[in-house]
């Protein structure tokens, strides 16, 4: 029989933590930095919290190089923070939300293999926060080919090793293994929370509600696409807080039926928007759903003040800063205009 553990209550640790929220970028600092070049953005973060990395950085890389690798080299050193002043029950939560980034770098592997990037190229694009073993994305990257990754990833059983090649091969498309990359993180991080108690529990309906999300997108995508009931079906990270029927019943519909459903649920606000336009802009919708998540990170710390949940809700929107920003400097360099980059950051 599993026991059950119950995290210690340390509120020194979460007041820390409250403090570091207080130094994210808010929306008049967003405003700003829409009106910036790339230039005056890297300044900006200097004079912000980001001085150290810029320095750590400056004399190796310059311009946007310098920008990108100053927020992920940020993002390792806040969460290796957290690291260092958690005792050891709160480190294993940490940890539990960090493999996340295991996933998001063997998606950049693949990703590189598809496109023929050479080694370093590919480890110019990966995220230090992950959990796993350097050796471990190493033997990864010295694979020649997306098919020979899959076929290392020894996590996965031999039917989803199968049929994600099998899948790539006929569609040279890495839709399937991400899928089942996905699948894996939240199947083995709430197994794991099923060992905590309150605090567990917490996280956990956060993780469900992510994972409602994700498959939301995913079936408003594939059914735009004409993708078959049960190719989409495969495809399906989990079930969350949507139950197995509710999710049946949107297989079986067509996008506007989807967005109908999504009224009985909580994505109800949402879905009563989009409903009532003659043409639904799909990036907008997305957008919308991943704001409702934001939306469920911010409680974590607002109703939840001194619990372990203001850690998992810090780490959650210092992620979000990064891409946000990540995201502005690309934008900039394409020379978007600043009405559409501000659909795409989530503030």
């Amino acid at each position: 029989m599993a026991i059950s553990t119950k995290l210690g209550s340390y509120p020194d640790i979460y007041l820390r933590t409250i403090i570091m929220k207080r130094n994210l970028l808010v929306r008049p600092d967003y405003d700003k930095l829409l009106k910036m070049s790339p230039g005056e953005i890297g300044k900006y973060l200097e004079d912000f919290e980001y001085k150290k990395e810029v320095d750590e950085l400056g004399m190796k890389y310059q311009g946007t190089e310098l920008i990108e690798r100053t927020l992920q080299l940020s993002l390792g050193n806040k969460f290796d923070k957290l690291l260092r002043i958690c005792p050891l029950d709160i480190k294993l939560l940490i940890k539990i939300y960090q493999k996340r980034y295991d996933v998001y770098n063997i998606k950049v592997i693949l990703r590189a293999k598809l496109n023929n990037l050479s080694a370093e190229d590919t480890k110019n694009h990966m995220n230090p926060v992950s959990v796993a073993k350097n050796d471990f994305f190493e033997r990864l990257i010295a694979q020649k080919t997306v098919e020979e990754v899959i076929s290392s990833l020894n996590f996965l059983d031999e039917g989803q090793i199968r049929a994600s090649i099998d899948h790539f091969k006929n569609n040279q498309s890495l839709l399937h293994i991400e899928n089942m990359l996905d699948k894996h993180y939240f199947s083995s991080v709430i197994s794991q929370l099923t060992f905590l108690k309150e605090e567990g529990k917490l996280y956990k309906k956060f993780l469900l509600k992510e994972i409602d999300v994700l498959n939301v997108k995913l079936l408003l995508r594939l059914k735009r696409e004409g993708i078959s009931e049960q190719d989409i079906k495969e495809l399906i990270v989990g079930y969350g807080t949507l139950k197995k029927f509710e999710i049946d019943k949107m297989l079986k519909s067509d996008v506007t039926s989807i967005i109908k459903e999504l009224e009985n649920t909580q994505f109800k606000e949402i879905a009563e928007k989009y409903s009532k336009e003659a043409e639904v802009d799909f990036t907008d919708l997305e957008m919308s759903l991943d704001k409702f998540l934001l939306e469920q990170s911010r409680k974590l710390i607002k109703q939840h003040p001194l619990s372990v949940d203001v850690i998992l809700g810090y780490m959650f929107l210092k992620d979000l800063e990064v891409k946000n920003l990540t995201r502005i400097i690309k934008a900039k360099q394409l020379g978007m205009e600043e009405s559409f980059i501000e659909k795409i950051i989530l503030i």
